[in-house]
């Protein structure tokens, strides 16, 4: 562990005047600085490890989270991306969002990583170290898009992140103009994934963002960004659907206490998988709406769902691998 040893004060004042080229301010509100474009990067948000990918910087990867490996839709996703994942060489010095060992987390020699909000100890601990730790929260769409913004310039991508969010923000424009024009909008109930089916998102979240574009509207009315329900609530709500994500809906269909329900009894429990492609954590928010706008509104959706989504995604990864992905 010698080699984690914080820096000196002499080292601390080189780094102060070097690192000021490439300077963001993350989630956090801390200034996160590198000395030139990072070119040894783990992160252990998938998200954030998926837009580094649609950065073009996925060589630079040096470490992921398990669950690239332990969940095999990701896995799947990712071993298209990157043959070293298909080979499962790239380390996991993460099991989980509280369980990041630092010892085989600095053994890779880092020069930048990306976590999730949340976990304090580890961000400070790095920060002690002196590595450059950038936070992410993806909590709405106009966050992920200063996110990815953000990642662009600690890595030296910052044309290709432009150029994806101009592509993103014309797609919006595009997308909004025909959901804006849904005569009868829906109410959707959506449920966090990994079958915490009485989690939810208020009004202030990413989810309800994705809702937003497809044309629904969140039947949850706080803002609260992940308030949790009772069965009592959610049979008062009455939802005309429900939407899970990487969730099988089996788990609404088969509760008792849940078969009076509009979206059960009329079958409109929805399922945002695979996950990689639905990610609503990401850019691909867009993917999500277009999908959930099709599924809601069969009868009456003009938007282009297939065309749309290669359209994204080919955008994001390039023809080859889009058409790779939707298989």
């Amino acid at each position: 562990m010698l080699g984690c040893q914080p820096a000196t004060p002499s080292q601390k004042r080189v780094l102060s005047s070097e690192v000021q080229r490439r300077c963001v301010i993350d989630s956090t509100e801390t200034q996160v600085c590198v000395r030139q474009p990072a070119q040894r990067i783990v992160s252990l948000f998938e998200s954030g490890l998926d837009g580094l990918y649609m950065l073009g910087q996925g060589h630079k990867v040096v470490g992921i989270p398990a669950e690239i490996y332990l969940q095999p839709l990701l896995f799947n996703a990712y071993s298209k991306l990157d043959a070293r994942i298909a080979k499962k060489q790239l380390a996991t010095p993460s099991q989980g969002s509280n369980a990041t060992n630092i010892e085989s987390l600095m053994a890779l020699k880092p020069d930048l990583v990306v976590l999730v909000s949340g976990q304090t100890q580890t961000i400070d601990l790095l920060r002690q170290f002196g590595i450059a730790v950038y936070v992410m929260e993806s909590g709405t769409y106009a966050q992920v898009k200063e996110e990815l913004a953000e990642i662009a310039v600690l890595t030296g991508s910052e044309h290709r992140a432009e150029d994806i969010l101009q592509f993103a923000d014309h797609i919006v424009a595009e997308v909004t103009e025909k959901t804006s024009r849904q005569a009868q909008r829906q109410s959707i109930y959506y449920a966090w994934s990994g079958g915490r089916i009485y989690s939810t998102s208020g009004r202030k979240s990413i989810t309800n963002d994705f809702i937003e574009l497809a044309g629904a509207y969140n039947i949850v009315k706080t803002d609260t960004n992940q308030p949790n329900v009772n069965p009592e609530t959610l049979i008062e709500w009455n939802p005309d659907n429900i939407v899970l994500w990487n969730t099988d809906p089996q788990l609404i269909y088969q509760r008792e206490e849940l078969a009076g329900l509009k979206a059960v009894k009329q079958r409109k429990v929805f399922n945002l998988s695979p996950a990689f492609i639905y990610n609503p954590h990401t850019i691909k928010i867009i993917v999500t709406a277009i999908h959930l706008n099709h599924s809601i509104y069969p009868e009456q959706s003009d938007v282009p769902v297939d065309t749309l989504k290669l359209n994204i995604l080919s955008k994001l990864y390039g023809g080859k691998l889009a058409k790779e992905l939707m298989q």
